[in-house]
């Protein structure tokens, strides 16, 4: 169909750096560009009123925003899944099935980060960098784990100390 090639072409313009966005939504089964944006300043400088305006309240939708850096593939994008609470069920599942596919159609090898958003918060510039230092800190343990793990370490070096009062090395068994 017609969309199809539009989209396809869209793609290589935008994997070519022509655009800064591309609003991607699903309009009578097809994944179809709603709207696309060209660079104006640098990609933080864009992202907010690039992106917040395009989210609409009750309805999914995709968004690819280039970034500035490259990497072996091309440009880097950030893939953003737009899916507010108050959407219609139906809406949210479509969106939900159709995001591998989207990625696939715009080549997985240039999407850095997928974000998924309910609230405008989650994929401001603000929530796409504490989702960075979300992905990049692990994870908090929690006071239970943080205690068993001391426990461990105490035991690991009561054995290896009791060992040594006998062999004053640790045998090679252990």
């Amino acid at each position: 169909s017609s969309h199809d090639g539009s989209v396809k072409d869209i793609f290589v313009g935008a994997r070519n750096g022509q655009y800064r966005l591309l609003k991607i939504i699903i309009d009578n089964e097809q994944l179809v560009v709603g709207s696309s944006r060209q660079p104006v300043g640098s990609w933080e400088k864009d992202y907010d009123s690039f992106v917040l305006p395009l989210l609409e309240d009750k309805q999914p939708c995709y968004i690819l925003y280039r970034l500035d850096s490259q990497n072996a593939q091309g440009y880097e994008w950030i893939f953003i899944a737009w899916s507010p609470d108050h959407s219609p069920v139906r809406q949210k599942m479509l969106y939900a099935a159709t995001r591998a596919t989207l990625k696939k159609e715009f080549g997985g090898g240039h999407i850095k980060d997928e974000v998924f958003g309910t609230v405008q918060d989650d994929v401001s510039l603000n929530g796409y960098k504490k989702y960075l230092i979300s992905q990049s800190s692990p994870a908090p343990l929690t006071a239970a784990e943080e205690e068993l793990r001391q426990i461990k370490i105490k035991e690991v070096l009561k054995i290896s100390s009791s060992m040594c009062g006998k062999w004053c090395r640790v045998p090679d068994v252990l």
